[in-house]
């Protein structure tokens, strides 16, 4: 008698984990994109997704492209872009699709590095732009790398902050500890389950209980070197994109495993790049450590290779004035500041 009681409780636990999260209403949450832009910011459709770009500065100048972080948006170059475009320059932030205010869903959202790079050649087709100058910061350093290999005609200068970029053929790559190409932490089996509709239903429910701008600010926080550089307002400004119909279907497909999609790129490659270039490094960063700068400036010993002792994985913002005055040394030297 016993065990039929639990074989049926057993049966009515598993018959709730299956069935309810087909019955709990999940209606859509959010707001659409354009009701959160900055001014002046556009949306255009880049390979069938809505993609948000910012730009500021002369329509003729020499275009700079700011490609954002893992989970960043063009929020994270709001002290750069204006000293960018004061000096002459056009600077351009976008957010890639599923991040900021562009398309969180979509079959063709691009996840892998060679895709990302061919999703930026892409926005700049759209914007009439033959070459750039493209700056990237943590996953959008490994873009532009990426972008480098594949579209080097379209290179004008390079500038890897804090670069999630590593060669994938480096015998032993450092034991750092850090997060670059990490999938979130995921164990394997999680993701698997993740793929289970009933599972990923509960996921999205939780999602939308627990990942709040306090939860997302709490993460972030751990980027900086002084966490006191996690204002409420920027709190505010990283978190906005949490506020967009689909953020929640974003972050599960995420989960899942459509983030941080390794692709080769060796050593050779990355030493080939014959741009000019400018590697930047927090030295105190614990999510791409400065070993990765390090070996970056080993396989371009022509770059210049600028640290800042007091910041973290997000220098251009914790040392934005030291940061836009060697970025606009560096570009002033190695390019022409107008078209």
């Amino acid at each position: 008698m016993r065990t039929q009681r639990r074989i049926r409780l057993v049966f009515l636990i598993l018959l709730a984990v299956l069935v309810l999260p087909v019955i709990i209403p999940l209606p859509p949450v959010g707001v659409d994109a354009a009701a959160l832009a900055d001014p002046g910011g556009t949306f255009m459709t880049v390979s069938g997704l809505s993609t948000y770009v910012l730009a500021a500065g002369p329509a003729d100048g020499v275009p700079v492209l700011l490609l954002h972080g893992w989970g960043a948006s063009t929020f994270t170059w709001r002290e750069n872009q204006s000293a960018l475009a004061e000096a002459g320059y056009r600077a351009i932030a976008f957010d890639r699709p599923p991040y900021g205010l562009s398309a969180k869903t979509g079959d063709n959202i691009p996840y892998s590095p060679g895709a990302l790079a061919d999703f930026t050649a892409q926005v700049m087709d759209a914007l009439h732009i033959d070459s750039a100058i493209l700056i990237g910061q943590s996953q959008g350093g490994g873009v532009i790398g990426h972008f480098a290999v594949k579209y080097p005609a379209r290179v004008r200068a390079l500038v890897f902050v804090s670069a999630a970029l590593r060669p994938t053929d480096d015998p032993s790559p450092p034991n750092d500890g850090g997060r670059a190409g990490g999938a979130l932490g995921i164990p394997p089996v999680v993701t698997s389950l993740l793929n289970f509709p009933p599972f990923a239903r509960w996921a999205q429910i939780g999602i939308r209980a627990f990942v709040t701008p306090d939860f997302a600010a709490r993460i972030l926080r751990g980027a900086y070197y002084d966490p006191a550089f996690m204002t409420p307002e920027a709190a505010e400004g990283y978190s906005r994109q949490l506020r967009v119909v689909g953020w929640d279907e974003a972050l599960l497909h995420q989960l899942r495993g459509g983030v941080f999609q390794t692709e080769p790129i060796s050593a050779a490659q990355i030493a080939a790049i014959d741009a000019p270039t400018m590697i930047v490094w927090g030295e105190a960063d614990t999510w791409v450590p400065i070993t990765v700068g390090e070996r970056l400036r080993e396989l371009l010993p022509e770059a210049v290779y600028v640290t800042y002792e007091n910041a973290g994985h997000l220098p251009h913002e914790e040392a934005a004035a030291a940061f836009n005055r060697d970025l606009l040394d560096f570009l002033a030297e190695n390019t022409l500041s107008s078209t």
